[in-house]
């Protein structure tokens, strides 16, 4: 593996960010809790819910507890290929 100057990973790490930040959604720290509490669902499972907002879409999710949590929120696989039929 060849090694690189501070000044090439700097801008190798520039480069990559250009490319990975403009599709990130960033649901802030409060949101999540925010969330969590409300629906009563772990920070992590948060962030999607907080994602899904910001996004103004549905969370596509397998799991059950979830959806029933957060029923306008969120929709199985199955739902949302109904939708596109």
């Amino acid at each position: 593996v060849g090694r690189c100057d501070l000044a090439q990973a700097l801008d190798t790490r520039q480069q990559a960010e250009a490319l990975i930040t403009p599709g990130l959604i960033d649901t802030p720290h409060a949101t999540a809790l925010a969330l969590a509490a409300q629906f009563k669902v772990s920070a992590y499972d948060a962030r999607y819910l907080g994602a899904a907002q910001t996004l103004g879409l549905r969370l596509i999710t397998e799991d059950t507890r979830l959806r029933r949590a957060a029923p306008d929120l969120t929709q199985s696989l199955a739902e949302a290929l109904a939708e596109l039929a």
